[in-house]
This record gives structure tokens, C-alpha cells and sequence, in this order.
């Protein structure tokens, strides 16, 4: 039952006042003196913002930041790890202004105001990077671009990730992915506005090409950061999500960062390859980050090389295609995908947008008025 705060969530109503005091606002499920709506209003519970409880670990509650109303997300994080002073130093100014850092901003820490065993932590309200079905070649291409774009970054700041995972693989669909905004803790729901008790099921959304997204690293509470390049060495021991990559079975240990290679390539496979078709050409790059010798892998910025040229052989056509999928909920209605080209036909938009530097695909030649005009008629009638 939903009436009552679970312990985990009455941790963190308990924090409200000192969150307000901080200029954090928390949903109504979270405030002093809370009943269900759902009690008055002859709505379901299912049907009622306020039903809607946090992720079953707890350790993660959204708030909006009231300088700015913006929708942010809180985590609790151990202080017996490294995980805060590494996310610090991937966010310093120094580090943030790199366009190639994907990992997700550090916005705020604060000490807990009744332990010490944990800190608070802030960061933007992301969903999961595939939370979107993938439209074209195009959309997936650039998707893995600044992905590895994002792990050569790491890499190249001596921070190995240690924990490459679809769950820890994020995007920021901005404004306009989903116009008309998605429920922070449940993305598959939102509401007419923020005062609105009744949840909408399906939020309207465009696609990536025309509402272009970020793409984010989050989590690192198993990342090591080392000194320098000559300061790197191998570690022991089983880490992440992936507890069967065959480095591990090395006695002397493992290098971490070919792990991360390993890691990703295995991701890619889970959540792409093997739910979409017509990737054909990023295939023999899929292989050779899943190698199992780790000295065949590619470092992450070979990799990146690699991914570049597979990507500029590209035809614009195949790039902007509609893209296959080996599972049925995946697919986007052909007549969703028909309306989202002619809106990218009309801005002249390429099938890779943004453009990635480097590489110059042809754009369109945008509709003119009579093209535009016959082709919302035949959108309309089909």
C-alpha cells in the first residue's frame, strides 16, 4: 500500500524542513502532515502524483531548487568512499569546460545534518540513456560518439570508471524531448502541471534529432582516480555490473581501464546491438572492444578514432533512416517516424545533428513552401 511512507521514505520527509532551509522543495508525498489524495479525491492511487514513491534503494529523492525552480536530483552517498572527490574533481571549472566531459555535474554537496556516514549530493534530473526508443542509425551512431567520447575523457584524466552499465549510462532530454515534461521518478507519466494530482500515462515526445540530448557517466562509487598516467598500476579484486568479464580471473590483476573498455563494448551489445538491427558497420568495432585479451582491446581513444571513420563512410540516407529493432516495444510507429523526418526535412536538419566535428555530412536541402504544404496534407491524411 502507498498511504504510508515505507522507512526509507520517511528518512526523507524527515530531512524536509532542513532541505527547505537549504531552498529545496520536495513533492507533496514528502511534506509535514501528508495524506493521500487519493483518499478525497476519488481517484485511484495509481492515478495520483502522490502515490508515486521513490526507487526501492532510497537513496535517491528529486526536489526543485527554488533559485532557479529547477527539477534536481538528490543522492546519498557514503563518505567512506571516494565517490564524492572524484565527481568533485570531474566537476571543477577546469574540467566542466572540456566538451568532452560526459560525466554529470556535481551542482552541490552538503553534510547531512544527523550523520556523517553519508553526504548529499546534487546533480540534474536525468533519465536513462535508452529510456527513448532510438529512431535511426543516425540517432544511435552519435549516441555512441559522445559515449566514448565521454570514456576517453575519463581516461585521459586518469580516472577509470569501474562500473560501465546501462544503469549508470544517463541523458538530459532538456526541454523539448518531451514537451510537455515527464514525472522525475516515474518518466512513463507526467502532469498537466505542477499542482496537478492526476498522473497522464505516455508524455508526448519528438526525437533525438530534432530535440537533441547530453549524454552522462553517473556513479562513481567504484571509479579509481590515480595520480598520473606513470602512477597506474592494475587492481584486484571484482567490480561493477559485469562480474564476468574474463580479466577478472587474472591472478595478477587487471588493467582498469581496458576494463572499462570491455565493459562499455558489453553494454553497447545488451542495449543496442542486440535490440536493433541495420548496425552492421559499427560491428567489427563492437568486437574489438569485447575482446578478451585486454592488450587486443582499443583504448578508449583509438576506439573513439575508430567509431569516427565508421561513421563518416556513413550515406546520409542510411544514417537517417527509419532503424529496425529485434523487439517489438521498441519500435517507433511508422507514422511517428514519417512525421519526425518531414519536421527534420523542413529545418534542413542532417541525420546526425549536432554535427560531430570532423565530419561532414550532407544536409538536406530544406523543404520549400509547397513541399512543406503537400507534405503536412499527406502527414494528415495517412
Amino acid at each position: 500500500m502507498h498511504e504510508k511512507l515505507n522507512s526509507r521514505e520517511e528518512r526523507w520527509a524527515s530531512y524536509q524542513p532542513w532541505l527547505k532551509s537549504l531552498g529545496y522543495d520536495l513533492r507533496r508525498r514528502y511534506l509535514p502532515g501528508w495524506t493521500p489524495s487519493w483518499l478525497s479525491s476519488g481517484m485511484d492511487s495509481s492515478d495520483s502524483e502522490d502515490g508515486i514513491r521513490i526507487d526501492p534503494a532510497g537513496t535517491l529523492l528529486d526536489a526543485v531548487r527554488r533559485s532557479d525552480n529547477r527539477v534536481v536530483m538528490m543522492k546519498l552517498v557514503p563518505t567512506s568512499k571516494k565517490e564524492i572527490p572524484i565527481w568533485q574533481y570531474l566537476s571543477s571549472p577546469e574540467l566542466r569546460s572540456d566538451p568532452r566531459n560526459h560525466t554529470v555535474p556535481l551542482l552541490a554537496v552538503h553534510p547531512l545534518p544527523d550523520t556523517d556516514t553519508e553526504a548529499l549530493a546534487v546533480m540534474p534530473l536525468l533519465v536513462y540513456f535508452d529510456r527513448l526508443s532510438f529512431e535511426t542509425p543516425g540517432e544511435v551512431m552519435l549516441c555512441l560518439y559522445k559515449l566514448t567520447e565521454g570514456l576517453v575523457f575519463l581516461h585521459d584524466n586518469n580516472v577509470a570508471h569501474l562500473d560501465m552499465c546501462a544503469a549508470n549510462t544517463m541523458m538530459d532530454p532538456g526541454k523539448h524531448l518531451f514537451p510537455k515534461g515527464f514525472h522525475p521518478i516515474r518518466p512513463t507519466v507526467y502532469t498537466r502541471s505542477p499542482e496537478s494530482l492526476r498522473i497522464i500515462r505516455a508524455p508526448p515526445r519528438t526525437s533525438r534529432t530534432l530535440a537533441p540530448v547530453d549524454y552522462y557517466f553517473i556513479d562513481f562509487g567504484e571509479s579509481y582516480r590515480f595520480k598520473s598516467v606513470a602512477a597506474r598500476h592494475f587492481l584486484q579484486g571484482s567490480v561493477g555490473h559485469s562480474l564476468d568479464i574474463p580479466d577478472f580471473a587474472d591472478a595478477k590483476g587487471y588493467d582498469p581501464f581496458k576494463l572499462d573498455i570491455r565493459a562499455f563494448g558489453d553494454m553497447v551489445k545488451k542495449e543496442i546491438t542486440e535490440c536493433y538491427m541495420d548496425l552492421e558497420p559499427i560491428l567489427p568495432w563492437l568486437e574489438a572492444l569485447r575482446s578478451n585479451d585486454p592488450i587486443q582491446r582499443p583504448t578508449a581513444a583509438e576506439a573513439l578514432d575508430m567509431l569516427k571513420t565508421i561513421i563518416a563512410d556513413q550515406e546520409p540516407d542510411f544514417l537517417g533512416q527509419s532503424i529496425g529493432t529485434k523487439k517489438q516495444f521498441l519500435a517507433t510507429p511508422w507514422n511517428i517516424y514519417r512525421r519526425h523526418r518531414f519536421e527534420r526535412l523542413v529545418l534542413g536538419r542532417p541525420p546526425i545533428y549536432p554535427e560531430i566535428p570532423g565530419i561532414k555530412i550532407q544536409s538536406p536541402k530544406p523543404l520549400g513552401f509547397v513541399a512543406r504544404t503537400l507534405g503536412r496534407l499527406s502527414l494528415f491524411f495517412s
